[in-house]
């Protein structure tokens, strides 16, 4: 199984909207992905994993803020 994780490494104060999805033939753009998906917060200092089957080979993510700054690190996990 394959795990991606995403890391606000902003302060408390500064959240982000993350989304992700398989990446698939009827899922190609990022402005789809915005409107089908509802996207989850995740405050500063906080970490948020998604995981997918072995199976998928491509993920979309989509990371939003109101227009601060973004600080994210995101990581692929395999096995």
């Amino acid at each position: 199984q394959n795990t991606v994780a995403i890391r606000n490494t902003a302060q408390m104060e500064f959240p982000l909207d993350a989304a992700i999805a398989p990446n698939t033939a009827t899922a190609n753009d990022i402005e789809e992905l915005a409107r089908t998906i509802e996207p989850v917060t995740i405050q500063g200092g906080a970490l948020k994993t998604y995981s997918f089957a072995p199976s998928v080979s491509s993920v979309q993510i989509l990371l939003v803020t109101d227009g601060r700054p973004l600080n994210a690190r995101l990581e692929l996990l395999q096995g």
